[in-house]
């Protein structure tokens, strides 16, 4: 059977349809061309690059942060502490007469007679702070070795004030201290030229012993 007239043009709509594809519709048919993948392995490099450096920057800041936050908690749990045992110095309930506070250029000694017994052979009623630098540590001694109080101290530093307010290196005449205590970071910051890259905080207290005769 021939086919019919009407089934012979419809062929020929249809290949005459394919003939006027224009330029455009050719070349997406055709897929991209080297360059083309080239460029988009480009663009996706510069913003794989530009997040990473993006998300590197931020856990550096976070971290950064954090290390921030340790260095003014350790310069605060050490003054506290320092200035809570200083301000019992020269606790002296059997009148024994004992300084309470001894000049050292180096630690700060604290004398209290905790239990009243007249002696300073009991635990914790002869104390010494100071500074390891070294292991960069704020130290505790009651006669033996120093116990460790806090780390990533950078310096620790006691000044002896007499009634007046002025410097005094004799016991009787202690009455205040001026303690100074300097906390550092615990990682280097290439970022940060000074102090080799450690970032600091200082704290700074007068202390009035309320048994050394100043203190109402």
């Amino acid at each position: 059977m021939r086919p019919s007239l009407d089934a012979g043009r419809r062929r020929c709509r249809i290949r005459s349809g394919k003939s006027r594809w224009t330029h455009a519709q050719w070349a997406s048919a055709r897929g991209f061309t080297l360059i083309e993948l080239l460029v988009v392995l480009a663009i996706q490099g510069i913003l794989l690059a530009a997040a990473v450096t993006s998300f590197t920057g931020q856990l550096t800041t976070h971290d950064l942060q954090e290390q921030i936050t340790a260095m003014h908690q350790n310069a605060r749990a050490a003054m506290t502490m320092v200035v809570r045992e200083a301000r019992k110095a020269g606790y002296d309930p059997a009148g024994v007469g004992f300084a309470g506070i001894t000049y050292d250029p180096v630690r700060l000694r604290i004398a209290v007679d905790h239990n009243g017994d007249g002696d300073l052979s009991d635990s914790n009623e002869s104390v010494a702070y100071y500074h390891d630098a070294a292991q960069m540590l704020l130290r505790r001694s009651t006669g033996g070795g120093g116990q460790p109080v806090v780390e990533d101290v950078q310096g620790f530093a006691v000044e002896y004030l007499d009634i007046a307010g002025n410097l005094t290196t004799a016991n009787p005449a202690i009455r205040r201290l001026r303690i100074s205590i300097t906390t550092r970071t615990a990682k280097r910051d290439p970022r940060y030229p000074a102090n080799g890259g450690y970032r600091t905080h200082t704290l700074r207290s007068v202390v009035t012993p309320v048994n050394l005769g100043l203190a109402p």
